[in-house]
């Protein structure tokens, strides 16, 4: 159960940051667009800088909705204090990206 989402949404700009009012593990990561997209979406999420996936959340060409969009590395947490953003790397032609993180508190 997410005792956090993080929603991003992308329109050709920058996106915001978020603070990491306490310890979380991801879990889930799920990318949208309105409209079926013309190529593979890519997609990255980073903490303090860093990735914490094993490739680029991925959303198909002539997707609109990627439920389980990625991987996380071995052991990914998100410690307290954390800056966690979000990096579209490739838009695949889309004009807009809803993007969600899922985490839950380690301390739950």
């Amino acid at each position: 159960m997410a005792t956090r989402i993080l929603n991003w949404y992308w329109q050709g700009g920058g996106m915001p940051a978020f603070y990491a009012e306490r310890d979380y593990v991801p879990n889930d990561i799920r990318i949208h667009s309105a409209y079926p997209i013309g190529a593979e979406c890519q997609v990255d999420i980073r903490v303090d800088g860093v990735s914490i996936l094993t490739d680029y959340a991925r959303l198909g060409a002539r997707q609109t909705l990627e439920e389980l969009a990625g991987s996380f590395i071995a052991t990914p947490s998100i410690a307290q204090g954390s800056m966690v953003t979000c990096a579209i790397v490739e838009p695949g032609g889309a004009s807009a990206l809803s993007i969600q993180l899922e985490m839950t508190t380690l301390d739950d």
